[in-house]
């Protein structure tokens, strides 16, 4: 084969799974091998075989920490990958945290979808690098770029064989607290782009609107004396509340009020952060300058053990909550939706997109009743929804990061969104007068 070739295992006409696999010159690279989440099969999808041939790979790239992006290398590496894993050395530390937590809770018919020891293995095989730091593979090179999604989210450049391919990973929202903005300065021109879709067609709710609508529901949650529960993201979301309430605290936007960080792997996560000010952006290094730290302030409570967890339906409202997961497929907040879900003066905040076929999804739907831990609840509480805060880019963001690549022919290849999305997005970037395929699972193309 000459050139360079991209075949997509993942995230073709869907969010979540993430998978491609470049060949250029000779080499395999593999980029992300994430978990399928949100589809009724998603449990037997993930413990499938992989349609390739795991040993033959010459390394893996990981755009970035979410689980949709990792959850699935340890069992590459079980089924015979033995090779580099390269990462922003941010992503290294928070991929750890993410296949630690898989490994803990994943569990298809009794059998989990990899083990401790499999996560072992796989971070010994983890090769952190900066961005703009040239990493060669034999004669094909690869360069990451700062995407402004999450901590270490990186843009992938892989050159070899005469031919240039950009992976734009996952694209931040611009002016995205704590972090920088995605990279639009390119040197050269490139001849494919793999660009994401999640929000491709729909545009978000501007920040500064978000954050009044943010600020008047919290307002009225202490007014009506009620809990307010916000499933949140462990990585990015979770970090970017508590800037926020940080931010409205110290302003004396909101009266103080209990906000309990109910997420052990937040918790993790949110160390990650800190540890990581290479990665702020110029607002933040200037908040730590005056002493004020972006993710701490009076009244944060960070819980530790589950039992201490529990003890939380007693707290006396108004109160916060934030915890795991996302899409309420799982972890602490579920317990607290138990608790509080029948009961008017409970609001709940969905901050993050919500995948079909969760409860996340359900709630914002508008349903009644729902079913937690084999009871049935009633839905009285206050449902909100604020787009707003995404950390994905949305339309106009994707089309704006996709004119500023140099590359007279260069074509778009579409991923990582519903297929309304991505076809939005393939439209979106015709009106701007530039090529792009909305790709499907065991698509190749040639470059």
């Amino acid at each position: 084969m000459s050139g360079m070739k991209i075949t997509f295992y993942g995230a073709a006409l869907r969010v979540t799974g993430s998978c491609s696999l470049v060949e250029c010159a000779g080499k395999r690279i593999l980029i992300d091998c994430g978990m399928i989440q949100g589809d009724d099969n998603a449990d037997e999808l993930n413990h499938a075989e992989f349609p390739f041939e795991a040993a033959s790979l010459d390394a893996v790239l990981l755009t970035h920490g979410h689980l949709d992006h990792v959850g699935r290398v340890p069992r590459l590496v079980a089924a015979g990958f033995s090779g580099p894993i390269f990462a922003h050395v941010a992503t290294t530390a928070l991929a750890e945290i993410v296949m630690r937590d898989s490994a803990r809770l994943s569990d298809y018919e009794g059998k989990p979808l990899y083990d401790e020891k499999q996560v072992e293995r796989t971070c010994k095989l983890m090769r952190p690098l900066r961005y703009r730091q040239e990493q060669d593979i034999e004669g094909v090179k690869i360069e990451l770029f700062d995407a402004g999604h999450i901590l270490g989210s990186s843009h992938a450049l892989i050159s070899g064989a005469g031919r240039r391919l950009l992976m734009s990973g996952d694209i931040g929202q611009p002016n995205s607290p704590i972090i920088r903005d995605p990279t639009t300065d390119w040197d050269e021109s490139v001849d494919a782009v793999v660009i994401e879709s999640t929000y491709g067609n729909r545009l978000h709710k501007g920040r500064a609107e978000t954050l009044r609508e943010f600020k008047k529901i919290v307002e009225r949650a202490v007014a009506n004396k009620g809990m307010l529960l916000i499933p949140a993201f462990a990585i990015g979301r979770t970090q970017e509340l508590l800037y926020h309430f940080n931010h409205m605290v110290d302003a004396g936007e909101i009266p103080r009020l209990p906000v309990m960080l109910d997420s052990p792997m937040a918790e993790r996560v949110t160390a990650v952060y800190r540890a990581h000010r290479e990665c702020y952006d110029d607002v933040t290094w200037e908040g730590i300058e005056r002493g004020d730290p972006p993710m701490s302030f009076p009244g944060l409570r960070e819980i530790a053990s589950a039992q201490e967890s529990k003890t939380l339906k007693r707290t006396k409202p108004p109160a916060v909550i934030i915890a795991g997961s996302g899409m309420c497929t799982g972890g602490r907040i579920l317990h607290h939706l138990k608790d509080f879900l029948d009961k008017e003066s409970t609001t709940v905040i969905f901050v993050g997109w919500q995948g079909y076929g969760t409860l996340g999804r359900r709630l914002v739907d508008g349903e009644e009743k729902v079913r937690i831990y084999g009871e049935k609840i009633d839905v009285r509480a206050k449902i909100e929804t604020l787009n707003g805060f995404s950390a994905h880019g949305d339309r106009d963001v994707l089309v704006a990061w996709a004119k500023e690549i140099p590359g007279s022919s260069k074509r778009f290849f579409v991923n990582h969104g519903e297929e309304d999305a991505a076809r939005g997005l393939v439209a979106a970037l015709s009106g701007a007068e530039l090529s792009g395929h909305a790709v499907k699972s065991g698509e190749s193309f040639e470059i």
